[in-house]
């Protein structure tokens, strides 16, 4: 085909015959096709708090639980250390909204990027020094082995809880709180402190606030991009549902030209990014106001300036990606790895910024910048681009470049690292040199018909799925041999209807002309993805492959 289809090498689970063609039975094919367990399967479909982890009710908790509650009938104020993101932000803000409910006192303090991530000795001399010695730190602590042994020696009483991977020996004398000590369910750190909360005696009667911390708690998974399975998604499908009818004046105020209808897209490319921005060019504490005020006017005000740090922070997004595009035009050569610095870039922009430039290149690209040392984020395009994997290949054939490193961790699609600034040119010239082996990537298909002859009970299955993100994507329907005829497209084919079930089921394709006119010479077997809207579902053409030629 002259437009180059199909782009993907195809994995089709298994067709619609002889398949249960009732609304569960459709769900449970395309779960079964992912390879969820029979628990999962269950947990996924039955959205209720009833079916939380039970994982999470052990030991460790019971003395979590021990202490805190100790914390709260002591005469001192708690103090709360969180984080800089919308996990941090949205876990500090659960338990601040809890402990206002009890009327009792809390101090609690934020980092802001240019502090780093994580707590540190620092924090636990702030707290001290305003005879602060019960703490409770949010979203950081798992591998703070340095701050464990000093708050021993000052005799703090301090409380862990947080949801990253354990990469030190666990001392368990510590009081941590972590999904990964049991290989628990995957939540995020405002889901930790959630279903902490909820195991409290007192909980009973806080039954007023428990809508606010659903909806905390969801923004702050969203915003993490955890799975939405087991914890998770009951968390985040109930929070949507809540924030129809938020309590929350700030978010009410934002979000109110979306309601009634709350998707995750909503939370993932309005809200996530607005709290976010307080962190990425002021400091965090004004996100956790916002979120914080129930006072209608002040809210409104606070709304009001974090979406012009928002604004801010995407007229510095598009001022440096312009920079670093000029850059790179003006390079000869094109590697298949890109490492680059960049002059003056505030700390807070660099990982959106890689980002950005991964996915319009279609390159993994680590970006950093700063004066004696450079602070840098590294991001994956996708297409099994492995950033630990490049990082360690470029250790085993380059180790003395490697111990310029000060740190670098992460995950496969995202990363963060410090390196001294005179290393930095034969980095470059190390990383720019690694290949990245390309290929034709994979697509799983999750449920293919023959043509469109489909029931309503799919239709019915796919809105029950919802929310759709990590751990849950969307799904991926193929329609084997399909012929089109009539099409309904827009005057600059910017959308195109190629069939329509009923007015809110449609099939099209976006911006694609060349498609268009390949379409009508055959019959094919086309690939959609499932979009479900407030009004419907759009399923969107991926890919296509011809099965019959029209002479």
């Amino acid at each position: 085909m002259g437009c180059d289809l199909p782009k993907f090498r195809w994995k089709i689970s298994q067709s619609d015959n002889n398949i249960d063609r009732s609304l569960y039975g459709f769900i449970e094919l395309i779960l079964n096709n992912r390879c969820l367990s029979a628990d999962q399967l269950d947990r996924f479909l039955k959205i209720s708090t009833d079916n939380f982890d039970s994982r999470f009710e052990n030991d460790r908790i019971e003395r979590a639980l021990y202490t805190f509650k100790n914390m709260l009938i002591s005469d001192e104020p708690i103090g709360i250390f969180g984080d800089y993101d919308a996990d941090g932000v949205t876990s500090v803000s659960i338990l601040c909204k809890f402990l206002s409910h009890l009327n009792k006192k809390f101090v609690f303090k934020l980092p802001t990027r240019d502090d780093g991530y994580g707590v540190n000795i620092d924090v636990l001399n702030y707290f001290k020094e305003q005879n602060i010695n019960n703490i409770i730190v949010l979203d950081s602590g798992s591998n703070s082995r340095d701050v464990w042994l000093a708050g021993e020696k000052m005799g703090l009483n301090l409380l862990y809880l947080d949801h990253h991977e354990i990469l030190c020996d666990l001392d368990d004398s510590i009081n941590l709180v972590n999904p990964h000590i049991w290989d628990g369910d995957p939540l995020c750190s405002a889901g930790v402190i959630l279903r902490f909360l909820m195991l409290l005696d007192i909980f009973e009667d806080c039954y007023e606030i428990y809508p606010t911390l659903l909806e905390l708690a969801a923004i702050g998974t969203v915003g993490d991009s955890i799975e939405l399975l087991g914890d998770s998604r009951i968390i985040v499908k109930l929070g949507l549902e809540q924030l129809k009818n938020t309590t929350l004046p700030g978010i009410a105020n934002f979000l109110n030209k979306r309601m009634p209808f709350i998707t995750i897209e909503d939370l993932m490319f309005y809200l996530v990014p607005l709290i976010n921005s307080a962190g990425r060019v002021g400091k965090p504490d004004l996100a956790l106001n916002f979120l914080l005020e129930m006072e209608n006017n002040r809210s409104i005000e606070q709304c009001n300036l974090l979406e012009s740090y928002n604004n801010k922070r995407k007229s510095l997004q598009s001022q440096f990606f312009s920079i670093c595009i000029n850059h790179l035009n003006e390079n000869l050569y094109s590697p298949h790895v890109h490492f680059m610095r960049i002059d003056n870039c505030p700390k807070g922009i660099i990982g959106p910024l890689a980002s950005r430039l991964a996915c319009s290149y279609k390159r993994p690209f680590f970006l950093c910048s700063g004066e004696q040392l450079l602070y840098g984020s590294g991001r994956s395009p996708g297409n099994d681009v492995d950033l630990i994997g490049i990082f360690d290949q470029v250790k085993l054939e380059y180790p003395e470049i490697i111990e310029q490193f000060i740190n670098f961790g992460g995950h496969q699609g995202a990363v963060g690292f410090t390196i001294r600034k005179d290393a930095f040119p034969e980095i470059k010239k190390s990383f720019e040199r690694f290949r990245v082996k390309e290929s034709i990537p994979f697509l799983n298909v999750d449920i293919s018909f023959n043509g469109f002859a489909i029931d309503d009970n799919f239709f019915r299955a796919l809105r029950l799925m919802t929310p759709f993100g990590f751990g849950n994507p969307k799904v991926v329907v193929c329609t084997k041999d399909v012929e089109f005829r009539n099409l309904e497209a827009q005057k600059d084919y910017s959308e195109t209807v190629l069939y329509k079930h009923y007015n809110n089921i449609r099939w099209i394709v976006r911006n694609n002309k060349q498609i268009l006119k390949e379409l009508l010479s055959g019959r094919f077997d086309v690939v959609w993805e499932a979009k479900v809207k407030n009004d419907g579902i759009d399923f969107e053409l991926l890919d296509a492959k011809m099965v019959f030629l029209n002479c």
